[in-house]
Parts: structure tokens; C-alpha cells; sequence
């Protein structure tokens, strides 16, 4: 059979709702193809219930309709979208040896590459300045040094780790828990353009699915699959970054945290891998030094010196060293009147090193 017209027997019966990728293999070690499972009788099928449930198999009833092969044809015809089986040769060898891998990978943007180096950086949505300036500065400096950056294009830590990865112009990949040609969250419309011009967006769902809960666990499995190590910069106690750990333990891979503040709900999921046996890590040499990368380059960073700071703003600068400051706290530090440090403070963020956060606090910036 043409290899093309396999693919889109591939894309219909992974498309089949509670057809997981559990279901679809042992499907396949019961009919040896999914064209089998569309040519299969009804009673093949209801012998296969005993293995795979009754629902399921009323649903491949319901779907073995020419519509619904057409629709996979459509995807498999989509120029924007490439779908790649598990028999494909650009089926990444590193997820093939998980636990139960997808079935079908479909994917936007840059081919989908299998390098040498491969992290994922993830963390809450919910997060602090502190946080995202952390997973943007790792995922920058990583980038830079060779690594493909993975993570899940969520809001929060996902985000700034895209960017970050971006910025360096390096490779990332977004693993979706919904279709490739779905946008979410819609603020992030921008982030998923640049993600189709410098790395590629994939998924295990088909085009037009909808995000559902249910879908974002399972997708985590592909995160950590995907990566040779997870690196959670900043999580909750509930966070879905301690799934994609779980999963990443499962798997055999190692799972670095960064510390943070005790008394920070944000941090608490970090703090507690750590406590578990995670590998904390306080800069990207430490993630290099264990993959045997500690001589590759790293992006310069910007320096007290490479911004010619005068002495007044160095005094300001130096204030923000250990963290985000009201006013208030900073006239105390630097024991300047608040007129001169509220320029000092403005000419801080002109030249792009400190930030003001909501609140009335200020943040140093850890690159421009």
C-alpha cells in the first residue's frame, strides 16, 4: 500500500475519541495495521472490546465512515502541517522509548529535530517576576550553548522559557494539549508565530481539537518524553510541572529545580523536589557541567560595567541584587531623596535593566 495513503489510516484511527495511544497499539498488535482496523468486521471488532472496552469500540463503529477518512485525508493533504507516525523515520527516537508513546505526532513550523541536547524548562502559570526572568535567562543561556528548549507553551513559566530559547535563536519545541493550528492561550498568538518561524509546535491531537483539561497531563508525558532532563524553574504544590516530573522519573530522565523564596507560594512545588532529591541548580553552568557541556560558549550577560553605570545608579543596582524592592525600601538602602531615585530609577528602566513591577516594585532585569 502507498506509504502516503497508510499515513491517513494512521491519522483516522488516532483521531477516534478514546482511541489513546494505549488503545491504538494494541489495536495494532491485534489487526497489524489500522487499514485493518478500517477493513475489520464487527465481529473482529466486538472480540477486540475484551482488550480495549466496549466504548472504544463503538466508537471505531461509529467513525469507520468515508467522511471521516476523508477528514484524515484533508490533514494528511494540509501543506502547513506534517504528520509523523510512529514508523516514520522522523519519529523521534527518544520518545519512542517511553511508556506509551503517541501514535501520531502532528506538527507546524521548522521539521521536527531529534539533537544531541534536548531540556525541558516548565513551571506554574501562576508565577513571579522572579520566576519568568529565571526561565527566560536559563532557556536564553541554554539555547545558546546548543540546547533544543522544551516545554508547553502555557502562560507563566512556559512562555518565558520560548522566549527565552527565541531570543537566543535557537531551537524549541511546544507541545500542545490541543490541535497545531489551535492558539492558547489567545494572548500568546504572537509567541505561536514565532514559535512556526524558529521551532516547531507539535501535538498528538489532530488540527481544530479544542483544549480540554484532560488533554494537558497527557501532553506533559510528551514534554518530558522529548528531553533528556526537565528543569522546573518555578512551581506551585499543585502544579502541572509535577506531573511532567512525574512522567520524567518514570522515564529514567533527571529533574533539576531551582530554589525559591520559602515563603513564596510559587515556590513551594520547586522547594519540595528539591527536599525529595531533585538536583538544585543556581545557573546554567550547573545543568552544563552534568551533561559534560561546561566549555561550550554561553551568551555574554550584562554586567554592572557593560552598562557604564554611574555612581548613583550603580548605588540603586546594587540595591536590587537580592531581589524585588518597594520605594520605600529602596530610600531606605540607598538613603537617597525620593525625587533623585525616582529619576535614577526611570533612567534604570530607559536603559532596560530594572523593571517596575505592578505594586509600586522594582526588579533588576537580567538581560536586555
Amino acid at each position: 500500500m502507498d506509504e502516503v495513503q497508510a499515513r491517513v489510516y494512521w491519522i483516522w484511527l488516532s483521531s477516534i475519541p478514546e482511541i489513546g495511544s494505549k488503545r491504538f497499539f494494541s489495536l495494532i498488535d491485534m489487526f497489524g495495521s489500522p487499514k485493518s482496523v478500517w477493513e475489520s468486521s464487527y465481529d473482529d471488532l466486538r472480540e477486540a472490546s475484551r482488550f480495549i472496552g466496549s466504548k472504544a469500540v463503538q466508537n471505531i463503529i461509529k467513525y469507520k465512515k468515508s467522511v471521516y477518512l476523508e477528514k484524515a485525508q484533508k490533514i494528511n493533504e494540509d501543506l502547513n502541517i506534517k504528520v509523523i507516525t510512529f514508523i516514520d523515520d522522523e519519529y523521534p527516537k527518544i520518545l519512542k522509548n517511553i511508556y506509551d508513546p503517541p501514535a501520531v505526532l502532528y506538527c507546524k513550523g521548522k521539521p521536527l529535530k531529534e539533537t544531541s541536547s534536548m531540556i525541558a524548562i516548565v513551571g506554574s502559570r501562576r508565577t513571579s517576576e522572579y520566576g519568568r526572568q529565571m526561565a527566560e535567562k536559563f532557556a536564553y543561556e541554554l539555547s545558546e550553548a546548543g540546547f533544543t528548549v522544551i516545554s508547553g507553551l502555557a502562560r507563566g513559566i512556559d512562555s518565558m522559557a520560548h522566549r527565552g530559547a527565541i531570543k537566543a535563536r535557537g531551537y524549541t519545541i511546544g507541545v500542545l494539549g490541543c490541535g497545531v493550528d489551535v492558539i492558547y492561550p489567545r494572548e500568546n498568538k504572537g509567541l505561536f508565530r514565532q514559535m512556526e518561524e524558529y521551532g516547531t509546535l507539535v501535538s498528538e491531537y489532530p488540527p481544530g481539537t479544542q483544549c480540554a483539561p484532560g488533554n494537558f497531563p497527557a501532553r506533559n508525558r510528551i514534554i518530558s518524553g522529548l528531553s533528556q532532563a526537565v528543569l522546573v524553574v518555578e512551581a506551585g504544590n499543585r502544579s502541572g510541572a509535577l506531573i511532567t516530573c512525574d512522567f520524567a522519573l518514570e522515564q529514567g530522565k533527571d529533574v533539576y529545580a531551582i530554589p525559591g523564596n520559602i515563603t513564596s507560594p510559587y515556590s513551594i512545588g520547586t522547594n519540595q523536589l528539591i527536599k525529595e532529591g531533585a538536583k538544585l541548580v543556581t545557573c546554567p553552568e550547573d545543568i552544563l557541567e552534568e551533561f559534560g557541556l561546561a566549555g561550550n560558549s554561553i551568551a555574554d550577560r550584562p554586567t554592572q560595567e557593560a552598562y557604564q553605570l554611574d555612581i548613583f545608579e550603580t548605588q540603586v543596582y546594587n540595591a536590587l541584587e537580592d531581589g524585588e524592592k518597594q520605594l520605600e525600601e529602596l530610600v531606605a538602602i540607598t538613603e537617597l531623596e525620593v525625587s533623585k531615585l525616582n529619576a535614577i530609577l526611570t533612567i534604570l528602566e530607559m536603559k532596560g535593566i530594572v523593571k517596575q513591577l505592578p505594586g509600586g516594585k522594582f526588579v533588576k532585569c537580567w538581560m536586555n
